[in-house]
Protein backbone atom coordinates (compact mmCIF):
# COMPACT_ATOMS: atom_id res chain seq x y z
CA UNK A 1 0.00 0.00 0.00
CA UNK A 2 3.02 2.30 0.68
CA UNK A 3 4.31 1.41 -2.67
CA UNK A 4 0.90 2.20 -4.37
CA UNK A 5 0.53 5.43 -2.16
CA UNK A 6 3.93 6.68 -3.84
CA UNK A 7 3.60 5.21 -7.18
CA UNK A 8 0.08 6.67 -7.67
CA UNK A 9 0.86 10.21 -6.06
CA UNK A 10 3.82 11.05 -9.13
CA UNK A 11 3.98 14.62 -8.74
CA UNK A 12 3.97 14.83 -4.92
CA UNK A 13 6.41 12.35 -4.74
CA UNK A 14 8.85 13.76 -7.03
CA UNK A 15 8.37 16.87 -5.40
CA UNK A 16 9.11 15.64 -1.84
CA UNK A 17 12.01 13.01 -3.49
CA UNK A 18 13.95 16.07 -5.02
CA UNK A 19 13.48 18.03 -1.82
CA UNK A 20 15.32 15.84 0.02
CA UNK A 21 17.61 15.05 -2.87
CA UNK A 22 19.02 18.71 -3.13
CA UNK A 23 19.29 18.67 0.28
CA UNK A 24 21.60 15.80 0.96
CA UNK A 25 23.54 16.21 -2.38
CA UNK A 26 24.28 20.19 -1.25
CA UNK A 27 25.14 18.96 2.20
CA UNK A 28 27.35 16.17 0.71
CA UNK A 29 28.93 18.51 -1.53
CA UNK A 30 29.79 21.20 1.61
CA UNK A 31 31.18 18.71 3.46
CA UNK A 32 33.20 16.94 0.64
CA UNK A 33 34.18 20.77 0.14
CA UNK A 34 35.17 21.34 4.14
CA UNK A 35 37.17 17.92 3.87
CA UNK A 36 39.19 19.44 1.10
CA UNK A 37 40.21 22.08 2.71
CA UNK A 38 41.14 20.75 5.77
CA UNK A 39 42.97 17.93 4.23
CA UNK A 40 44.71 20.88 2.22
CA UNK A 41 45.22 23.09 5.35
CA UNK A 42 46.78 20.09 7.39
CA UNK A 43 48.75 18.93 4.25
CA UNK A 44 50.46 22.98 4.33
CA UNK A 45 51.19 22.17 7.94
CA UNK A 46 52.82 18.99 7.69
CA UNK A 47 54.69 19.64 4.89
CA UNK A 48 55.83 23.19 4.88
CA UNK A 49 55.81 24.52 8.63
CA UNK A 50 57.57 23.05 11.49
CA UNK A 51 55.46 21.24 14.42
CA UNK A 52 57.51 22.73 17.23
CA UNK A 53 59.71 25.82 17.07
CA UNK A 54 62.31 26.21 20.19
CA UNK A 55 63.03 30.11 20.45
CA UNK A 56 65.31 31.80 22.71
CA UNK A 57 64.04 33.39 26.36
CA UNK A 58 62.56 36.91 26.18
CA UNK A 59 66.06 39.79 26.05
CA UNK A 60 67.60 36.92 24.11
CA UNK A 61 68.21 37.03 20.47
CA UNK A 62 70.39 33.45 19.84
CA UNK A 63 70.40 30.75 20.80
CA UNK A 64 74.07 29.35 22.64
CA UNK A 65 74.98 26.05 22.63
CA UNK A 66 72.08 24.82 20.07
CA UNK A 67 73.60 21.08 19.55
CA UNK A 68 72.97 19.90 23.23
CA UNK A 69 69.28 21.16 22.64
CA UNK A 70 69.09 19.18 19.62
CA UNK A 71 70.74 16.22 20.44
CA UNK A 72 68.12 16.52 23.25
CA UNK A 73 64.74 16.62 20.93
CA UNK A 74 66.25 13.77 18.69
CA UNK A 75 65.87 11.73 22.00
CA UNK A 76 62.46 12.03 21.60
CA UNK A 77 59.91 10.00 20.04
CA UNK A 78 58.32 10.63 16.64
CA UNK A 79 60.69 13.42 15.63
CA UNK A 80 61.79 13.10 12.38
CA UNK A 81 63.87 16.47 11.52
CA UNK A 82 65.08 19.12 13.67
CA UNK A 83 66.32 21.86 11.91
CA UNK A 84 68.56 24.96 13.37
CA UNK A 85 67.93 28.31 11.18
CA UNK A 86 69.57 31.52 11.55
CA UNK A 87 67.19 34.25 10.46
CA UNK A 88 68.81 37.98 9.13
CA UNK A 89 67.28 41.07 7.80
CA UNK A 90 69.37 41.55 4.72
CA UNK A 91 69.05 44.68 2.06
CA UNK A 92 70.51 42.79 -1.47
CA UNK A 93 71.86 44.90 -4.29
CA UNK A 94 72.21 44.26 -7.87
CA UNK A 95 72.61 46.44 -10.64
CA UNK A 96 71.31 49.64 -8.93
CA UNK A 97 68.12 47.56 -7.31
CA UNK A 98 67.86 47.26 -3.57
CA UNK A 99 65.53 44.55 -1.98
CA UNK A 100 65.00 43.88 1.44
CA UNK A 101 64.43 40.50 2.13
CA UNK A 102 65.16 37.66 5.26
CA UNK A 103 68.47 35.28 4.76
CA UNK A 104 67.99 32.74 6.37
CA UNK A 105 70.51 30.42 7.40
CA UNK A 106 70.22 26.55 7.15
CA UNK A 107 71.89 23.17 7.03
CA UNK A 108 69.83 22.15 3.47
CA UNK A 109 69.33 18.76 4.37
CA UNK A 110 67.72 18.86 7.68
CA UNK A 111 65.59 22.23 6.46
CA UNK A 112 64.54 19.94 3.63
CA UNK A 113 62.74 17.52 6.38
CA UNK A 114 60.78 20.77 7.73
CA UNK A 115 59.66 22.63 4.99
CA UNK A 116 60.34 20.31 1.87
CA UNK A 117 62.22 23.09 0.00
CA UNK A 118 63.80 20.91 -2.59
CA UNK A 119 60.45 19.92 -3.84
CA UNK A 120 60.03 23.90 -5.12
CA UNK A 121 63.51 24.09 -6.77
CA UNK A 122 62.94 25.65 -10.20
CA UNK A 123 66.88 25.52 -11.03
CA UNK A 124 69.91 24.60 -8.96
CA UNK A 125 69.92 22.15 -5.68
CA UNK A 126 69.09 23.10 -2.59
CA UNK A 127 72.41 21.49 -1.06
CA UNK A 128 74.74 24.19 -3.74
CA UNK A 129 74.66 26.56 -0.41
CA UNK A 130 77.17 24.48 1.44
CA UNK A 131 79.62 25.07 -1.00
CA UNK A 132 81.17 28.69 0.17
CA UNK A 133 79.18 31.48 0.01
CA UNK A 134 75.95 31.21 -2.20
CA UNK A 135 72.47 31.71 -2.12
CA UNK A 136 68.71 30.31 -3.34
CA UNK A 137 66.39 32.88 -3.94
CA UNK A 138 62.70 32.70 -3.97
CA UNK A 139 62.01 33.18 -7.65
CA UNK A 140 59.63 36.76 -7.14
CA UNK A 141 62.80 38.15 -5.18
CA UNK A 142 65.37 36.60 -8.04
CA UNK A 143 63.08 38.78 -10.89
CA UNK A 144 63.08 41.72 -8.28
CA UNK A 145 66.64 41.93 -8.35
CA UNK A 146 66.80 41.04 -12.34
CA UNK A 147 69.11 37.79 -11.04
CA UNK A 148 69.43 34.74 -12.84
CA UNK A 149 71.67 31.51 -11.76
CA UNK A 150 75.68 32.19 -11.55
CA UNK A 151 74.85 36.23 -10.92
CA UNK A 152 76.78 38.08 -8.09
CA UNK A 153 74.41 39.59 -5.23
CA UNK A 154 75.75 41.90 -2.31
CA UNK A 155 74.18 41.42 1.22
CA UNK A 156 74.78 44.14 3.72
CA UNK A 157 72.85 45.53 6.85
CA UNK A 158 74.10 47.77 9.84
CA UNK A 159 75.40 46.01 12.49
CA UNK A 160 76.65 43.03 10.07
CA UNK A 161 79.19 42.23 7.49
CA UNK A 162 78.94 42.98 3.93
CA UNK A 163 78.93 39.83 1.79
CA UNK A 164 78.79 38.94 -1.69
CA UNK A 165 76.84 36.06 -2.71
CA UNK A 166 76.19 33.68 -5.72
CA UNK A 167 73.02 32.57 -7.06
CA UNK A 168 73.17 28.81 -6.85
CA UNK A 169 69.18 28.28 -6.98
CA UNK A 170 65.74 29.70 -7.32
CA UNK A 171 62.65 28.27 -5.74
CA UNK A 172 59.10 29.07 -6.22
CA UNK A 173 56.68 27.48 -3.38
CA UNK A 174 53.68 29.16 -5.42
CA UNK A 175 53.20 31.82 -3.16
CA UNK A 176 55.08 35.04 -4.44
CA UNK A 177 54.06 36.92 -1.09
CA UNK A 178 56.67 34.63 0.45
CA UNK A 179 58.70 33.93 -2.30
CA UNK A 180 59.57 37.66 -2.65
CA UNK A 181 61.37 37.91 0.79
CA UNK A 182 63.15 35.14 1.62
CA UNK A 183 66.35 33.45 0.64
CA UNK A 184 68.46 30.78 1.67
CA UNK A 185 72.30 30.51 2.95
CA UNK A 186 74.42 27.52 4.81
CA UNK A 187 74.03 28.26 8.59
CA UNK A 188 77.92 29.33 8.59
CA UNK A 189 77.56 32.02 5.67
CA UNK A 190 74.74 33.58 8.25
CA UNK A 191 76.90 33.20 11.06
CA UNK A 192 79.78 35.10 9.38
CA UNK A 193 77.36 38.11 7.68
CA UNK A 194 75.74 38.27 11.56
CA UNK A 195 79.22 38.04 12.53
CA UNK A 196 77.89 36.59 15.87
CA UNK A 197 79.58 33.38 16.52
CA UNK A 198 78.34 29.60 16.18
CA UNK A 199 74.82 30.71 17.36
CA UNK A 200 71.05 30.32 16.20
CA UNK A 201 67.56 31.75 16.19
CA UNK A 202 65.29 29.38 16.69
CA UNK A 203 65.18 25.50 16.13
CA UNK A 204 62.75 23.66 13.81
CA UNK A 205 61.59 20.57 15.21
CA UNK A 206 58.83 18.48 12.28
CA UNK A 207 57.22 15.42 13.70
CA UNK A 208 55.40 11.94 12.35
CA UNK A 209 51.79 13.57 13.90
CA UNK A 210 51.44 16.97 13.98
CA UNK A 211 48.69 16.52 16.81
CA UNK A 212 51.31 15.48 19.60
CA UNK A 213 53.35 18.63 18.77
CA UNK A 214 51.72 19.72 22.43
CA UNK A 215 53.30 16.65 24.38
CA UNK A 216 56.36 17.22 22.68
CA UNK A 217 56.93 20.27 23.75
CA UNK A 218 55.72 19.91 27.49
CA UNK A 219 58.97 17.12 27.25
CA UNK A 220 61.20 20.02 25.86
CA UNK A 221 59.94 22.78 28.52
CA UNK A 222 62.60 24.61 29.57
CA UNK A 223 63.24 28.47 31.11
CA UNK A 224 66.12 28.21 28.88
CA UNK A 225 64.27 28.76 25.80
CA UNK A 226 60.83 29.00 24.67
CA UNK A 227 58.72 26.48 22.90
CA UNK A 228 56.29 27.10 20.42
CA UNK A 229 53.68 24.58 19.05
CA UNK A 230 51.90 24.77 15.24
CA UNK A 231 48.48 25.76 16.45
CA UNK A 232 50.22 29.19 18.58
CA UNK A 233 52.27 29.94 15.93
CA UNK A 234 49.51 29.73 13.15
CA UNK A 235 46.35 30.20 15.40
CA UNK A 236 44.15 31.02 12.04
CA UNK A 237 44.48 27.23 11.07
CA UNK A 238 42.76 25.82 13.58
CA UNK A 239 40.63 28.55 14.07
CA UNK A 240 39.30 28.46 10.75
CA UNK A 241 39.30 24.68 10.51
CA UNK A 242 37.39 24.94 13.45
CA UNK A 243 34.68 27.46 12.60
CA UNK A 244 34.51 25.89 9.00
CA UNK A 245 33.49 22.80 10.72
CA UNK A 246 30.89 23.96 13.34
CA UNK A 247 29.07 26.12 10.62
CA UNK A 248 29.31 23.73 8.25
CA UNK A 249 27.61 21.56 10.56
CA UNK A 250 24.82 23.72 11.40
CA UNK A 251 23.80 24.66 8.34
CA UNK A 252 23.62 21.20 6.86
CA UNK A 253 21.37 20.00 9.23
CA UNK A 254 19.02 22.90 8.74
CA UNK A 255 18.87 22.10 5.38
CA UNK A 256 18.18 18.81 6.09
CA UNK A 257 15.28 19.34 8.67
CA UNK A 258 13.48 21.79 6.23
CA UNK A 259 13.77 19.50 3.48
CA UNK A 260 11.81 16.97 6.00
CA UNK A 261 9.30 19.29 6.70
CA UNK A 262 8.68 19.17 2.94
CA UNK A 263 7.59 15.14 3.59
CA UNK A 264 5.67 16.20 6.45
CA UNK A 265 3.26 18.08 4.61
CA UNK A 266 3.08 15.92 2.02
CA UNK A 267 2.59 12.89 4.27
CA UNK A 268 -0.16 14.84 6.25
CA UNK A 269 -1.75 16.10 2.82
CA UNK A 270 -2.25 12.21 2.27
CA UNK A 271 -3.52 11.35 5.35
CA UNK A 272 -6.29 14.10 4.65
CA UNK A 273 -6.71 12.41 1.51
CA UNK A 274 -6.95 8.80 2.02
CA UNK A 275 -9.32 9.30 5.20
CA UNK A 276 -12.20 7.08 3.80
CA UNK A 277 -9.56 4.35 2.84
CA UNK A 278 -7.86 4.42 6.01
CA UNK A 279 -11.51 4.30 7.90
CA UNK A 280 -12.27 1.62 5.92
CA UNK A 281 -9.12 -0.68 6.36
CA UNK A 282 -9.32 -0.17 10.15
CA UNK A 283 -13.28 -0.86 9.88
CA UNK A 284 -12.60 -4.40 8.26
CA UNK A 285 -9.85 -5.29 10.65
CA UNK A 286 -6.50 -3.70 10.03
CA UNK A 287 -4.87 -2.56 13.76
CA UNK A 288 -4.16 0.77 14.09
CA UNK A 289 -0.30 -0.61 14.60
CA UNK A 290 -0.75 -1.62 10.84
CA UNK A 291 -1.95 1.48 9.76
CA UNK A 292 0.99 3.82 11.43
CA UNK A 293 3.67 1.52 9.92
CA UNK A 294 1.98 1.66 6.73
CA UNK A 295 2.73 6.13 6.76
CA UNK A 296 5.97 5.38 8.40
CA UNK A 297 7.05 3.34 5.66
CA UNK A 298 5.88 5.42 3.16
CA UNK A 299 7.97 8.79 4.97
CA UNK A 300 10.83 6.17 5.36
CA UNK A 301 10.98 5.08 1.13
CA UNK A 302 10.73 8.92 0.52
CA UNK A 303 13.94 9.63 2.24
CA UNK A 304 15.80 6.35 0.90
CA UNK A 305 14.77 7.59 -2.46
CA UNK A 306 16.00 11.22 -1.86
CA UNK A 307 19.08 9.88 -0.06
CA UNK A 308 19.68 8.20 -3.17
CA UNK A 309 18.87 11.04 -5.66
CA UNK A 310 21.37 13.01 -3.35
CA UNK A 311 24.36 11.04 -3.39
CA UNK A 312 23.94 10.86 -7.12
CA UNK A 313 24.00 14.26 -7.43
CA UNK A 314 26.70 14.82 -5.09
CA UNK A 315 28.76 12.34 -6.96
CA UNK A 316 27.93 14.26 -10.34
CA UNK A 317 29.01 17.63 -8.79
CA UNK A 318 31.93 17.21 -6.93
CA UNK A 319 33.41 15.20 -10.20
CA UNK A 320 32.49 18.11 -12.20
CA UNK A 321 34.13 20.57 -9.98
CA UNK A 322 37.34 18.97 -9.12
CA UNK A 323 38.69 21.07 -11.92
CA UNK A 324 37.36 24.68 -10.75
CA UNK A 325 40.76 26.61 -9.77
CA UNK A 326 39.89 28.38 -6.55
CA UNK A 327 42.27 30.72 -4.50
CA UNK A 328 43.16 29.21 -0.97
CA UNK A 329 44.17 31.60 1.97
CA UNK A 330 47.40 30.26 2.19
CA UNK A 331 47.72 31.89 -1.58
CA UNK A 332 48.14 30.76 -4.76
CA UNK A 333 45.07 28.65 -7.05
CA UNK A 334 44.99 25.43 -6.64
CA UNK A 335 41.99 22.98 -8.37
CA UNK A 336 39.32 22.77 -5.83
CA UNK A 337 40.08 20.38 -2.82
CA UNK A 338 37.03 18.28 -2.76
CA UNK A 339 37.29 14.73 -0.47
CA UNK A 340 33.05 12.65 -0.88
CA UNK A 341 34.09 9.70 1.33
CA UNK A 342 31.47 6.56 1.55
CA UNK A 343 31.45 7.23 5.25
CA UNK A 344 30.08 10.66 4.80
CA UNK A 345 27.05 9.27 1.93
CA UNK A 346 26.04 6.53 4.56
CA UNK A 347 26.15 8.82 7.17
CA UNK A 348 24.06 11.67 5.12
CA UNK A 349 21.98 9.23 4.08
CA UNK A 350 20.89 7.65 7.24
CA UNK A 351 20.41 10.78 8.55
CA UNK A 352 17.83 11.67 5.68
CA UNK A 353 16.13 8.76 5.97
CA UNK A 354 15.93 9.30 10.05
CA UNK A 355 14.40 12.68 9.17
CA UNK A 356 12.42 11.50 7.16
CA UNK A 357 10.92 8.72 9.36
CA UNK A 358 10.50 10.98 12.18
CA UNK A 359 8.57 13.62 9.82
CA UNK A 360 6.20 10.77 9.13
CA UNK A 361 5.57 10.52 13.02
CA UNK A 362 2.85 12.78 13.38
CA UNK A 363 0.84 11.48 10.32
CA UNK A 364 1.43 8.20 10.99
CA UNK A 365 -0.64 8.55 13.75
CA UNK A 366 -2.75 11.08 12.69
CA UNK A 367 -3.88 8.12 10.12
CA UNK A 368 -4.53 5.62 13.57
CA UNK A 369 -6.36 7.47 15.82
CA UNK A 370 -8.51 8.14 13.20
CA UNK A 371 -12.60 7.15 14.06
CA UNK A 372 -13.74 4.44 11.23
CA UNK A 373 -17.32 5.70 11.13
CA UNK A 374 -16.56 9.35 11.17
CA UNK A 375 -13.77 8.47 8.53
CA UNK A 376 -16.23 6.44 5.86
CA UNK A 377 -18.92 9.74 6.34
CA UNK A 378 -16.18 11.79 5.06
Amino acid sequence: MALRHITYRKRQTALAVTAVGLAVGISLLSVAIQNGFSEYMLDVVFKSLPHVTITPTNGENYLHLYQNVMDNVWSLEGVVGVSPVIAASAAFTHEEKVVNAAMLGILPSEADKINSLGENMVQGDLSSITAGKRILLGRALADKLNLRMGDTVKASFPDAKDIDLTVSGIFDTGYASVDERTSYVSLVTAQEFLDEGNVVTKIEIKLNDIYNAKAVSELLSSNRYKVQVWQDANPEIEKTLAFEKRSNIITLLLILVIATFGIASIMNMLVLEKTKEIGMLIAIGAERSQIRKIFLLESGLLGLLGAMLGCILSILLATSLRTLQVEMPTGGMVDLPIILTLQDLITFSMIAMILSLIAGVYPAHTASKLDPVESLKG
